[in-house]
């Protein structure tokens, strides 16, 4: 299989898995700083009992800042992931939320010096354009909730922008691990706080934590830093979609004529991302390998 194609095919089906979380988010009885504190100390137990089975044990030397300020931003990220999903609409929250992909594909060619086609630019906005007509004020949006998913956005955005070349420096496993730790520590009092109260909700969480946040961000962060971001961004568009049949199905939320009509322009420019990352990949093996 292509090394291109692998980490593309990946991504793509854990964003899908990940349209469950807003029906977890939903169902569970803890409150959104309960939950964050939970799905972070079950993930940080999976990534250091791996590390202790590779008998990796030391700090890592380099890459400490990025772990710092990603272990800092990532429960404040989830929070108002979740508050977003608990004050409007999944559609809503999930759109808003990803509109951080445009954001985070033009300052990678600043930060981290990626290259950006003009194609993949305009499709990227496309994406972009396809997130705002999902989004109805009319069937359900709040401006609470609203705002609680942009500001979410925001934080994703720079959390992908400094997790990238942070595992590249230390590795999926190494930087993961590191980075739950220091997430760990913030969510303290909520995680002892969340532990009476979990009671039947313990096989969400349990899969919440463990599953889609341990197993799964393993994998997202083995594969995330292969890609360009512009294409990282229009794969993570594949969750709202997910979520919004989820929640259509699970939730009785049905989007209405304009929701499919948004989600299936994300999707078609996704692709269209996609497709220029890689002939502008293939082009320039090509030439290498002319030369």
């Amino acid at each position: 299989m292509s090394p291109r194609l692998w980490p593309t095919l990946v991504l793509s089906s854990l964003a899908v898995s990940f349209g469950i979380i807003p029906i977890i988010v939903r169902e569970v009885e803890l409150s959104s700083e309960q939950l964050v504190a939970m799905r972070i100390w079950l993930s940080t137990f999976f990534f250091f009992g791996l590390m202790l089975l590779r008998g990796q044990r030391r700090l890592p030397a380099t890459s400490r800042g990025r772990i710092l300020i990603t272990g800092l931003l990532l429960p404040v990220h989830w929070f108002t992931f979740f508050r977003a999903i608990e004050t409007t609409r999944v559609l809503v929250a999930l759109v808003l939320v990803f509109v951080a992909a445009p954001a985070m594909t033009i300052a990678a060619t600043k930060v981290l010096g990626e290259k950006l086609l003009l194609v993949t630019g305009l499709a990227v906005l496309g994406g972009f354009i396809g997130a705002a007509v999902a989004v109805d004020p009319s069937n359900g949006a709040t401006t609470e909730g609203v705002l609680w998913a942009l500001l979410s956005g925001a934080l994703l955005a720079v959390l992908l922008l400094t997790v990238k070349p942070g595992v590249a420096d230390l590795g999926a496993l190494q930087f993961g691990a590191w980075q739950a730790l220091v997430a760990a520590l913030v969510t303290v009092p909520w995680a002892v706080a969340a532990i009476p109260n979990v009671d039947g909700d313990l096989p969400l969480v349990l899969l919440l934590g463990v599953g889609l946040t341990g197993l799964s961000g393993l994998i997202f962060l083995t594969a995330m830093h292969r890609i360009p971001v512009s294409q990282l961004g229009s794969i993570m568009y594949l969750e709202p979609m997910a979520a919004v049949v989820a929640a259509a199905v699970i939730l009785n939320e049905d989007p209405g004529l304009r929701g499919w009509i948004g989600v299936a322009l994300v999707i078609l420019f996704g692709l269209v991302v996609a497709w220029s990352n890689e002939r502008a990949a293939r082009t320039t093996a090509e030439v290498a390998a002319g030369l």
